[in-house]
């Protein structure tokens, strides 16, 4: 399978196309301070494991370097770009919606092929800059018990894992 991680900039049911463009950004800015070039492949581990070719396009540049000082907030949003497009290669439900702070989960996920949008799964992401196998296992753990607190929904939770130095997905469903 293969990604063009840059078709995230024409944007998502629920995710207008400047943030989506802002996600890519980011993105970048992880995959380029970690060292990668722009075709690799993705170790994807959970309900999947196989590689993932992945494409992006290194535009960094010392505008970009100051808007995404702050490492934490960049690892994390590029985390969701990445996790974003996975959940639409994986899965068979797009973005449709950002959650409310509170709900154990990031995004509203529904069926790609209806403009019926319903809410029928929920996305938690979590992104690691630099990270061994023990700390995305011990990640995807914490986020795993995160979603609990939704649990009430009775939807499916994808959980998503990303480490940009390896790079490496855990991708599962619960």
């Amino acid at each position: 399978m293969r990604i063009d991680i840059t078709s995230i900039k024409e944007g998502l049911p629920g995710i207008s196309s400047i943030a989506a463009q802002q996600l890519y950004e980011t993105f970048e800015v992880c995959m380029h301070v970690s060292g990668h070039p722009e075709d690799l492949l993705l170790k994807m581990d959970g309900d999947h494991y196989v590689d993932v070719a992945i494409h992006w396009q290194d535009g960094y540049n010392e505008q970009e370097a100051r808007t995404y000082a702050d490492m934490q907030y960049t690892t994390e949003h590029g985390a969701v770009c990445l996790s974003v497009m996975l959940t639409t290669a994986f899965t068979p439900y797009t973005i449709i919606e950002r959650s409310r702070k509170g709900t154990g989960f990031d995004y509203w996920l529904g069926d790609k092929n209806t403009f019926l949008f319903q809410k029928k799964a929920r996305l938690e992401v979590s992104g690691i800059l630099r990270g061994d196998d023990a700390m995305i296992k011990s990640r995807h753990a914490a986020k795993v018990e995160q979603t609990c607190k939704s649990d009430d929904l009775q939807l499916p939770a994808y959980i998503s894992v990303i480490e940009f130095s390896k790079p490496k997905a855990m991708f599962t469903k619960r």
